[in-house]
Parts: structure tokens; sequence; C-alpha cells
């Protein structure tokens, strides 16, 4: 996995200095840049995982450069900074693409590395998933998330049949299993795909700022308030809104969220004035929403109002089938971005991986190659090359077997050597046998006698 890479823009140089010590204590890669008009140039030579950005600057303010780093490097996290601070122009910049607000001085530098760290995780997910994005530009073409599996083909053709459908969804998997790609799919395949897509994260944002996020504000509704301002509801009217991480979302603005799901209206910060909206709600979390409501974290009645129709993504461990696939195409991705003539990945290391179960799903898998593939001069990538952290375990089934008793070591042996041979041939069990020196019909009755199955070669590897 590479080292974070962060810049730092600011006029002052005593606090890029600041910022930079406290950050490269991290052993992130830091560097900063005082003249905002070489900021640009910078970004286009080199790709930063987050961007801290002071508002107040001399020609130029962080708000008119936003957009354009944006552009430029849309996967980047940015956070905006400013000594000036207020409600109002924090909505400002993140309605325009930041994703974090810090006042300045820093009260907590701490609290700084916190963000900066979770920043860097937002930016790295966008990168690891910009492929399936990529996959799904044609009308439900959800077999390009790169998926074999069974559990997610039955994802794919529910979405399809409740796109049209202009009803409440609720997404639920863990984090970077693709909650917001199928979010925007079902958009996309809907009455309201010609109106916006509006996404807001409900979690990590102080409930003051994503309340106004929300549902805008009006002029004089609190220091900084200088003129009314739009909220994600409001300007998804006739689109989508979706609300990722619902289950971290502050229970006072739980209430207002039901209100608005039961009469299609809400009321502005420091406004009395309906506003009717017409929009459909998405809304995703990687929290159990039922265990949360029982706890009394959650309210029961907005959780039955989001569960009309639920989405439950797989996690990649109990989809180990697509390891394979994933896996050599991120060979190839990194091997193409770093200059490495590296082939492919053996049988013995594609097994090694589909036994690991990869709690960070997609983005551990491909940290964990893009690593390897840094670091390797080989032309092909074998088991030794991915075990490099006590966390990552593969199968020692030959070490396994040797605490067996005789009778049943040599059975487990016997199994596990038709697998592998199996695995080498790609299921093809004529080429199996002829390398195991054996006729095809004993192949096949040894395959039946130890419960041996073709079609479920991965499970088997893995359990076996």
């Amino acid at each position: 996995m590479h080292s974070a890479r962060i810049l730092i823009v600011d006029d002052e140089a005593d606090i890029c200095i600041l910022l930079a010590e406290a950050l490269e204590d991290q052993k992130w890669i830091v560097e900063w840049q005082t003249d905002p008009h070489k900021v640009l140039e910078v970004i286009r030579r080199n790709p930063y995982d987050l961007i801290f950005l002071d508002i107040k600057m001399p020609d130029i303010t962080g708000l008119e450069l936003l957009p354009r780093i944006k552009k430029i490097s849309p996967e980047t996290a940015i956070i905006m900074m400013s000594a000036y601070g207020n409600i109002s122009m924090a909505v400002q910049a993140m309605k325009a693409g930041a994703e974090d607000y810090l006042e300045k001085p820093f009260r907590d530098i701490d609290e700084v590395n916190l963000a900066a760290q979770r920043l860097i995780e937002v930016a790295r997910v966008r990168l690891e998933n910009r492929f399936l994005k990529k996959q799904l530009e044609e009308r439900f073409q959800l077999d390009g998330l790169i998926s074999a599996s069974p559990a997610m083909q039955e994802v794919f053709s529910l979405v399809k049949k409740i796109a049209p459908i202009d009803a409440t969804v609720l997404i639920t998997g863990e984090t970077g299993t693709g909650k917001e790609l199928i979010a925007k799919t079902l958009q996309r395949n809907s009455k309201r795909s010609n109106g916006p897509f509006i996404s807001v994260n409900s979690g990590g944002l102080p409930e003051g700022l994503l309340e106004s996020l929300l549902f805008g504000h009006e002029k004089g509704a609190f220091t900084g308030a200088t003129h009314r301002v739009k909220g994600y509801f409001e300007e998804a009217h006739e689109g989508t809104l979706f609300l990722d991480e619902v289950g971290d979302m502050p229970q006072p603005l739980q209430v207002k969220l039901l209100r608005v799901l039961q009469n299609r209206s809400f009321q502005r910060v420091g406004g009395d004035e309906e506003v009717s909206c017409n929009i459909r709600l998405i809304a995703a979390t990687n929290k159990d929403l039922e265990i949360e409501v029982e706890g009394g974290r959650f309210r029961k009645d907005l959780y039955f109002r989001l569960n009309v129709i639920t989405l439950s993504l797989p996690p990649l461990r109990e989809r180990r089938e697509d390891i394979p696939i994933l896996a050599r195409y991120f060979l190839k991705k990194y091997a193409d971005a770093f200059a490495k003539d590296i082939k492919e990945i053996t049988p013995e290391a594609i097994r090694q991986l589909c036994a690991h179960d990869w709690p960070g799903n997609v983005r551990e898998l491909e940290n964990r190659v893009e690593r390897t593939v840094a670091l390797t001069e080989k032309q092909a990538l074998g088991p030794n090359d991915f075990v490099d952290t006590p966390t990552f375990k593969g199968h020692d089934w030959v070490s396994e077997i040797m605490d067996l008793p005789i009778h049943v070591a040599k059975k487990q042996f016997e199994k596990r050597y038709l697998l592998e041979i199996l695995s080498r041939h790609d299921g093809c069990v004529t080429d199996a046998a002829r390398s195991a020196g054996l006729p095809r019909q004993n192949y096949h009755r040894k395959m039946k006698q130890l419960g041996i199955s073709p079609a479920n070669l991965v499970e088997e590897l893995v359990s076996g």
C-alpha cells in the first residue's frame, strides 16, 4: 500500500510548517505550497490523496480553487481551513466538493490527524472503485461489477426490478462493497434518470452543519448566514438523494428526516415556510439497523420508513469466486501503472488469496496486490510474495496434515493433491488426470470417493 500523499495550501508558511510537522508523524508524505497560483500545476504533476486548502488567500480564494482542483483530480479529498469560519462558509465549501472543514487555529492536532486519516481512506476507496464505476456506464451492465458470485447476481437481478419503481431503498453492506455504485445505477435506470443525483455522507459531520446541508438555511439563521441557501433535499427535487451511513445520523436529525419522508416537505433552518420536495430517497449503512434500534440509537419508526426495499451487498469473503478475477485485474492495473513486466499470479498464489477472509474487502485485496507489484521484479507472483504481515495467513495444508493420524492424513493428502492438480488445469479432469499419471476414469472415481466437484473448486480449495 502506497504512503498517503498530502498537500497543504496556505499563504502563511508558519501554518504550513506546523501542520506538516504534525502530519509527518503519521509517516505520510507531506508537501506544502504558499503560492495558490502554483497549486494546479503541482497537482497535475503529482496526484495527492488529501489536500488541506486555506479559504482566505491573496488574489484567489480556496473556494475558487476548490472546483478547479476537483476537475483535475476528482478522487482527491479536500479539507478546507479558515480562521474566519462560520457555518455558512462551511456549507458553501462542502457543497462545492470539500469533504471536511477545520477552523484555525487548530484546537486539537489529534483531531486534525483523525480527519486526515479518515479522508485518506475516502480517497483510496474512490480510486479502488474507479474501475467498477466505469463498468456501470451502459444500461444495466451490472455484471460489469466484476462478479461471478450467485449472491451478487441476485443483487443485480433485484436492482433491475426495483430501479423503475419510485420506492425508498435501503442498501446495507460493509465499507467498500459498492453501495454508492448501486445507488447510482438505481437512479440511472429510474424515471428520475434526467434529474439530479445528490450524495451526502450522514456520518462524521457536526449536527448543525449536516442539518444545514440537508435542509438549507434562511438569511440570518445564524452568524454568517448572509443569504438563503438551498439544502440537498431542495437541490435533489425530481431526482434522487443518496444518504450514505444513515445509521450514524444524529437522533434530532432522524426526527426531521422521518418528517420529510412522511410529509414530503420540510423547513429550512431558521425558517417557517414549508418547502415541498419530490425526491426518491436511497439510504445506505454499514451497520445493522435492527441492532441500532434495539440499542436506542436509531428510531424504530424511521427504520420502518427506510426499510421499504432492502439490498444487502455481500462482503468479499462470501463471494470468493470473485477473488481471482479481481486479483488479476489489479495485477494488470498496477503492472501498467508501475511499468512492471509482471505477467501472472500463479495458481498457488490464487489459492492462497482465496483462503484469506479479506476483512477490508476489495480495498484490502487491491492494496495487497498493489504493494506486491510495487516490491517485486518477478514476472509471476507466487504465494511467498503475498505473505508479508502476521495478519495475512494462507493455508499451509502440508503442515496441517502432519498433525493428523496417518490414515486421516493419507486421505487429506490425496484429496488436496487431486484438488491442486485440478486447479492447475482450470477444472479440466482430462488434463488433470494426464498430469497426475492416472487414467481419466480412475481420476473421476477418486474425485467421487473424496467428494470433489470441479464446479465448486474454489470452495473446495478454501475449505479443504
